[in-house]
């Protein structure tokens, strides 16, 4: 939805959605009934959703138990083998973690050929 509706949007993840728009589609999400035209003109209350899921996951998404390595891979200077370094972090994420970043990269790589 967003990708659709909301990558023209200015500040995107910068501006906070009205509280009570945020609350409804938190709540709508968590039944699955989430009407879709009711929030394609609100941008701003989808990203408000996507970070608040983020914030409140029980654990990071990079999970505390990997900190360390991805915060030593990302000090690698050579490309290559930073690359390599964040890639064997990656595999060693649980699988749902995995996914979520997996979906969000691919997402933002979408996102970055289309502005091109």
């Amino acid at each position: 939805m967003l990708l659709e509706c909301g990558m023209q949007e200015e500040g995107l993840f910068r501006v906070a959605p009205s509280a009570s728009k945020l609350k409804k589609l938190k709540a709508a999400l968590d039944c699955c009934v989430v009407d879709v035209q009711e929030y394609s003109a609100d941008p701003h209350a989808i990203a408000g959703a996507l970070k608040s899921y983020l914030r409140e996951l029980p654990e990071p998404l990079m999970t505390f138990e990997l900190y360390e390595e991805w915060i030593q891979a990302s000090n690698i200077p050579e490309q290559e083998k930073r690359l390599q370094a964040l890639w064997s972090a990656c595999e060693k994420l649980p699988k749902a973690n995995y996914n979520n970043i997996r979906y969000l990269i691919k997402s933002w790589l979408s996102l970055s050929t289309r502005t091109r």
